[in-house]
């Protein structure tokens, strides 16, 4: 049986402030692991003020997307993160590369467009293989950059914020969480 895009509660307002506090006191005391290999903040990051309604709908409108209920309420809290991740390739002797951290807009903007570009040039391969796995990406639905590879689903039902992982230029894409709730405690409140 197919797995359709998941409803969720919605995010609260309580949780947001929650994920705020935790991250950047987190953010603010740790440092960047040598030996790690992938994405990390930096020390002293923080998130940027959250957008006004009109500005959410000025970015909807950008992208030709309708934003989930839930990626509304997550952009009216904060507004992407003040400072570049670092990829770090651990003890490979590559040297990191900054990257964009959670996306803001506007000043990410042009990143956001090319992501959603790049994958749209594998979309039916990115479709297939996600069937494969029992999920249902209809032809329809958006996809909206979060962070690096993270997209949530921007579909018909505004209650389902489904985020995806997808590798640029590849047909490598899994369901990463079936909320963008679920998404966050993972990615950024889990240890």
């Amino acid at each position: 049986m197919m797995r359709s895009m998941q409803k969720s509660e919605p995010l609260s307002n309580e949780f947001l402030e929650h994920l705020k506090q935790a991250t950047e006191a987190r953010w603010a005391t740790q440092s960047v692991d040598p030996t790690a290999y992938g994405f990390q903040f930096r020390p002293g990051t923080r998130w940027n003020p959250g957008l006004a309604d009109r500005a959410i709908a000025e970015y909807e409108s950008l992208l030709k997307l309708q934003f989930p209920r839930d990626l509304k309420a997550f952009l009216r809290a904060m507004n992407g993160t003040d400072l570049t991740t670092l990829n770090v390739y651990g003890n490979s002797g590559e040297p990191p590369r900054e990257s964009v951290g959670v996306y803001a807009y506007p000043r990410d903007i042009e990143t956001v467009r090319q992501r959603i570009k790049d994958i749209q040039e594998s979309r039916s391969e990115i479709a297939a293989g996600l069937a494969e796995q029992g999920f249902d990406l209809p032809p329809e639905a958006g996809l909206a950059p979060i962070f690096s590879h993270r997209y949530v689903v921007c579909g018909s039902d505004p209650a389902s914020s489904v985020v995806l992982s997808i590798v640029v230029h590849s047909t490598d894409a899994i369901v990463y969480a079936n909320s963008l709730r679920e998404y966050l405690e993972k990615e950024l409140l889990g240890d």
